[in-house]
């Protein structure tokens, strides 16, 4: 090999490291404007673009709460309420403190009709912590609202149950 063909190569491979470092670096930027794009679709109505734009941006970054919640938002809206449990427990396995994913998670259980992981789910997301992933307003809503549908249930438990 010839000190020209030495350098070539050498030159490629600092290229390649290069790109990969700098790929690495945008990682939580790309998945940023994903999240954003998906956002903007959102606002529009255009669910399924939004759930294209979350499944990128959990590509880029794969611990992100906001982006599985309103992915599973999404398929909950487009009618994949299967697929929105799946992302919905794989944001509480990030943050067990997500008042919006156990909420959200009880109420496709109580939707489908299994009031025992309905009442857990909403249990769990009526005393939970406050979390950084969610914002102080929606922390109270869910929370409250958590409690409201467990009162609900247990009334329809108890209607259901009287002769």
């Amino acid at each position: 090999m010839t000190m020209i063909e030495i350098g070539k190569k050498r030159n490629y491979i600092i290229s390649a490291v290069i790109i990969a470092v700098s790929f690495i670096a945008l990682r939580p930027a790309l998945a940023y404007l994903l999240y954003r794009r998906a956002g903007d679709y959102m606002s529009a109505r255009i669910v399924p673009d939004a759930a294209r734009s979350y499944e990128k941006a959990i590509a880029f970054n794969g611990k992100d709460v906001d982006s599985r919640n309103w992915l599973a938002y999404c398929y909950s809206l487009m009618g994949r309420d299967d697929k929105a449990l799946v992302e919905y427990k794989k944001a509480i396995e990030l943050d067990p403190d997500d008042a919006v994913a156990l909420f959200d998670a009880g109420m496709i259980y109580k939707k489908a009709g299994d009031l025992k992981s309905a009442k857990e789910y909403l249990s769990k997301a009526a005393v939970a912590e406050k979390s950084p992933n969610v914002t102080d307003q929606n922390y109270k809503f869910f929370t409250k609202s958590a409690g409201t549908m467990l009162e609900i249930i247990a009334k329809a438990e108890k209607k259901r149950a009287a002769p």
